[in-house]
């Protein structure tokens, strides 16, 4: 399947953030459904991202507490949304800057790290403004909370890696760092 020059980079970098961003949902989904990981009502949920996000619009970015907060109209929606774009713009930096910038493929170790990497956006922002702390620490589960994150930041960046490489080869064969 070959696509139009034009178009074989914006595809390409939509399709890895799309799929990493799968992927890293299949691995919550999958810790949580195990039992590997229990966060009680602390899941960062769509409809928890969509109530945080659904609120910007009315000047609330800080809350005591999301889980108090009322929940919105379209919060699942726009929680979603907001997920997919969050992961769509952080895979695009990462593999730009790898493809680009330093022309070489992207490898396993360093997409996982900066997958981890990503965790500074929840911990230091997100998690506080949601208020459950710096690093969900005001969460009754703040251990899980943390170490989930890793986890499934972790598997973000392996979702990098897979995906970028596999679909380089099918949407930008012509790439030098293939």
């Amino acid at each position: 399947m070959k696509i139009a020059k034009q178009f074989a980079l914006p595809a390409y970098l939509l399709a890895t953030g799309l799929l990493a961003t799968i992927t890293m949902d299949i691995a919550a989904v999958t810790a949580i459904k195990s039992g590997i990981v229990k966060l009680g009502p602390y899941q960062i949920v769509p409809r928890l991202l969509g109530r945080w996000v659904g609120s910007f619009p009315s000047g609330k970015i800080f809350h005591t507490n999301i889980l108090d907060t009322p929940p919105l109209p379209q919060e699942i929606p726009i929680g979603i949304l907001s997920h997919y774009v969050i992961g769509l713009t952080l895979c695009s930096v990462f593999v730009l800057s790898s493809t680009k910038i330093f022309a070489r493929r992207i490898d396993l170790w360093s997409a996982i790290i900066f997958g981890i990497a990503t965790c500074i956006f929840p911990y230091f922002i997100m998690f506080p403004a949601m208020g459950f702390g710096v690093m969900g620490f005001k969460s009754f589960h703040e251990s899980m909370l943390t170490f989930f994150s890793v986890v499934n930041h972790a598997a973000f960046g392996a979702g990098i890696f897979i995906w970028s490489n596999l679909l380089q080869k099918v949407l930008c064969p012509q790439s030098p760092s293939n």
